[in-house]
C-alpha cells in the first residue's frame, strides 16, 4: 500500500526545527541513517549547538567590512558577538575568537537555557 501523505520530509537535515521541535528530539541524517543530534543552548528564539563543528558550519559567520574591521555574527539571530576595530584578523585569530564565543554560549554568558 502506498503512503498518501508525505508530511515528514527529512531530506533537509539542516532544517532540524521543522523536523523535531514538537517532539523535542533533534534528528538529522548521517549517510542513510537517522541520528539523534546534540543538545542546544536556547537564547531568545535561537538554538545554538553544543557541538563546535556544527556551530562553525551552520550558526556563525565572519564579516570582513570595507573599513578593514572584522565582525563575528550569529546566523540565527540579529546578534554581533564580537567586532574587531583594528586590522583584519588572520585565520588563527578568527578561529580562537570563534572558539571563545562558542565556549561563552555553552557557559550561558549570553543567557539562555539547555534544550534537547
Amino acid at each position: 500500500m502506498e503512503k498518501k501523505n508525505e508530511i515528514n520530509d527529512f531530506e533537509n537535515s539542516g532544517n532540524e526545527k521543522q523536523n523535531s521541535l514538537s517532539s523535542g528530539i533533534r534528528i538529522a541524517w548521517v549517510g542513510d541513517y537517522p541520528a539523534v543530534r546534540q543538545q542546544y543552548v536556547k537564547i531568545n528564539e535561537a538554538e545554538y549547538a553544543t557541538d563546535f563543528e556544527f556551530f562553525l558550519r551552520n550558526q556563525v559567520h565572519v564579516v570582513h567590512h570595507t573599513d578593514k574591521t572584522t565582525s563575528i555574527c550569529s546566523s540565527l539571530e540579529n546578534r554581533c558577538f564580537k567586532r574587531d576595530k583594528t586590522s583584519p584578523l588572520d585565520d588563527e585569530t578568527i578561529m580562537k575568537n570563534l572558539s571563545q564565543i562558542h565556549r561563552d554560549i555553552i557557559a550561558f554568558k549570553y543567557g539562555g537555557e539547555l534544550v534537547y
